[in-house]
């Protein structure tokens, strides 16, 4: 048990987290203005992404934390997001970063149209 929890804890620092929302005011954060309504892609480092399409702004995102190293890319789709936009999405996801495996799965997380990992 102890050396599966050394191995996770190291191998923890190869995960990148993303999360894909909408803002509710006016605001600048992290150098971008940000509007009420508009889409935010916040990675592990703060507001990566702001625009006003889901799947732009989501892709944005994704560039900012997908790089050489990267395998897989896993996808969470919200309660808001439908299977079909979802799939639509990692369609769009493949075809920008083809050297990564994209999985999707159901979240049914509330506020977050996505919550993503990429290893």
């Amino acid at each position: 048990a102890e050396e599966n929890k050394e191995t996770m804890l190291s191998e923890i620092d190869n995960v990148k987290t993303g999360q894909v929302t909408y803002a509710v005011r006016d605001t600048s954060i992290d150098g971008k203005e940000i509007h009420n309504g508009d889409i935010m892609g916040i990675n592990d480092d703060g507001i990566a992404a702001v625009g006003k399409d889901l799947m732009e702004t989501t892709i944005d995102l994704l560039s900012t934390m997908v790089d050489e190293d990267s395998e897989l890319i896993c996808l969470y789709y919200g309660a808001d997001v439908s299977k079909q936009d979802a799939d639509a999405l990692s369609d769009e996801i493949e075809e920008k970063f083809p050297e990564c495996e994209v999985e999707v799965n159901f979240g049914g997380q509330p506020i977050y149209y996505y919550m993503i990992s990429v290893e």
